[in-house]
């Protein structure tokens, strides 16, 4: 059925209705004329936007980073879908390789999970998207990586990397089986020798056949299924072979540092007279060939060159003793320590400016240095090197570490670099007391700003009996300095001291402030009181305090205590359940522990 028609009749009925309900107009008003076309794309238009202003969809997947499967693996996908999908929607997951490329990976379902197979023939060991999609409407998810595994790989060789090896009846051959794919892997010989899952790539095999024998790899799995394996090893077991003497991987010590001991790995077949060594021979550009290592028979040769060789370029070469046989001779060159040099620079930064000093280095590379300061660079290739500082205060730099190829070589040299810091100040805060005890401990409230370097030290000075400033012991805290009154000329009046902070680097003085001082006696406080209650009645005792200082702080002898009192005389309720004598058991003051005195009996009767 033609829709048109329908679309047309709707909506000039619904133009009808208005024009019926609204006041008539003058004969004189343009009639207005509404085609087939206008009256579709303007329903259209209504019914799409309310559509999409009603409802949004959405398909939410969770992360999936834990996961890595091997192709053809069946996975379960769970999703979320938000708004109101059709009654025939379904869902599907894809999957999107590195191109963009996506290809449908599961039946068409209903609800959440979704059960998708991994296609086998997706390569191993790289990462993938996933995402699931609907049908009606059609929406997409967000995409998710999956990570799937590899098929495994074997290839059998001898350890130096050829298909033959010969040995004498009863020794052993060791075979290396280089593996590739998702670890651990499990493999078997020929010969059925069986490894389950190692995880040491290569991994090693020692056999020892009594006769000629031919190894290969039967069979080679991991998590993902079975593989391919390739190479072949004959193990040649001869009762009186030829020797043969041959260096093997030269490379590995192509470039040696005086003092500092390389292996030189060998391969030594064949069959040698009883009393057989080996040694490690070197020669300069003369060509004499010189012994340069104790004779060894096990054929692990160790060796370093002496300190007289010069740097340069050498050969080397393994001797046999018995029978006199020689390696191939390999080059070899003798390199020489990094001596590194710290330039003589004097920098003026801006408070967080950026700055370079300069490193030159000498001997093989690649280089690395490590600055006084803590600032770290390696793997450096070129000399001289510029080196990124950014100090925040003044610094003379040095280098604590450097070196190349050989090791830590020599270091010299120093760089000054200044920083413009803001103005420092120290301001003390309004002092929680005016008054303290010689001898005591006070709180010192202070504020600074501006930067301070950072071997900075803050004290606090009180002037003793001249007028001038002696340092006190003194707590650094953020907030403020605890200090104590020592080392200060007792007077048996109050006398008014001016206190200040002062700091190392740079050296700034604060203000200074007033602090009484009065001599350290002791506080003394009397218990009084007496009187008859009833059980469960209470009364109250009057406490005196003399000399110290306030605030009293006070424990009676039934447990009551109060901290920090200015009140005096101080009266304290108790409610004694039988009679009881009150005392001061403990008494301190702001001059320090005091005594008490005095007792206070309370009556209890029925």
């Amino acid at each position: 059925m033609n829709r048109y028609p329908l679309l047309l009749l709707i909506y000039v009925l619904l133009v009808s209705s208005a024009q019926a309900q609204s006041p008539a107009v003058s004969t004189s008003d343009t009639t207005q004329i509404v085609t087939e076309k206008e009256a579709e794309e303007a329903l259209e238009k209504e019914l799409k936007g309310q559509a999409d202003t009603l409802y949004t969809f959405q398909i939410q997947l969770p992360s999936m980073d834990f996961l890595s499967v091997c192709p053809g693996t069946t996975i379960s996908i769970p999703f979320q879908p938000v708004g109101p999908y059709d009654e025939d929607n379904t869902f599907i997951a894809q999957l999107i390789d590195s191109q963009g490329k996506a290809v449908g990976i599961s039946k068409p379902f209903k609800k959440s999970p979704i059960q998708a197979v991994i296609p086998s023939y997706k390569n191993g060991g790289e990462t993938y998207r996933l995402q699931v999609v609907s049908t009606i409407p059609i929406a997409k998810s967000n995409q998710v990586e999956l990570r799937l595994l590899d098929k495994p790989q074997a290839q059998l060789s001898v350890i130096d990397g050829s298909q033959t090896i010969r040995i004498m009846p009863g020794q052993e051959a060791s075979l290396k089986v280089s593996l590739s794919g998702a670890a651990p892997w499990s493999f078997q010989l020929s010969d059925s020798t069986t490894v389950m899952q190692t995880l040491s790539n290569p991994h090693y095999v020692r056999v020892r056949p009594q006769a000629v024998k031919a190894y290969t790899i039967q069979g080679i799995a991991n998590a993902c299924g079975s593989g391919q394996a390739s190479g072949q090893v004959i193990v040649n077991v001869d009762d009186n072979p030829e020797p043969k003497l041959e260096l093997k991987d030269s490379d590995k010590y192509a470039k040696v540092c005086s003092g500092i001991p390389f292996q030189v790995p060998i391969n030594a077949t064949g069959k040698y007279n009883k009393g057989n060594k080996f040694v490690i021979q070197l020669a300069d550009k003369s060509g004499v060939f010189k012994s340069i290592s104790t004779p060894d028979s096990s054929g692990q040769l160790v060796t370093q060159i002496p300190a007289s060789y010069k740097h340069g370029n050498y050969k080397l070469r393994v001797a046999s003793t018995a029978p006199v046989l020689y390696s191939q001779a390999t080059n070899i060159s003798l390199v020489e320590p990094t001596v590194t040099t710290l330039l003589k620079d004097s920098l003026h930064l801006d408070e967080d400016q950026t700055g370079e000093l300069t490193v030159k280095f000498s001997g093989e590379g690649p280089w690395f240095v490590l600055l006084s300061d803590g600032t770290y660079e390696n793997n450096i290739l070129e000399s001289p090197h510029k080196i990124k500082i950014k100090p925040l205060y003044n610094t003379v730099y040095q280098i604590s570490s450097a070196g190349g190829l050989c090791g830590v070589g020599t270091f010299s040299g120093q760089a000054k670099v200044s920083v413009k810091s803001p103005p420092v100040s120290i301001h003390i805060d309004r002092l929680p007391q005016n008054m303290a005890c010689l001898g005591s401990t006070i709180e010192i409230p202070y504020k600074t700003s501006g930067r301070f370097n950072a071997n900075n030290r803050f004290v606090v000075q009180i002037t003793d009996k001249t007028g001038r400033f002696v340092d006190l012991p003194t707590t650094v805290t953020p907030t403020a300095m605890q200090v104590q009154l020592k080392g200060i000329a007792q007077t048996d009046t109050i006398k008014t001291q001016l206190i200040r902070i002062i700091s190392s680097s740079p050296a700034v003085s604060s203000t200074q402030a007033e602090l009484d001082l009065i001599a350290p006696n002791q506080a003394l406080g009397e218990v009084s009181g007496q009187g008859i209650v009833a059980p469960g009645q209470s009364k109250r005792i009057m406490l005196k305090f003399k000399n110290g200082l306030p605030p009293w702080s006070f424990t009676l002898s039934d447990g009551s205590s109060i901290s920090g009192t200015f009140l005096n005389p101080y009266l304290i309720t108790v409610t004694p359940e039988k009679t009881t004598e009150y005392k001061i058991s403990s008494l301190k003051s702001g001059c320090g522990t005091g005594i008490g005195k005095g007792s206070a009996l309370i009556r209890v009767e029925k």
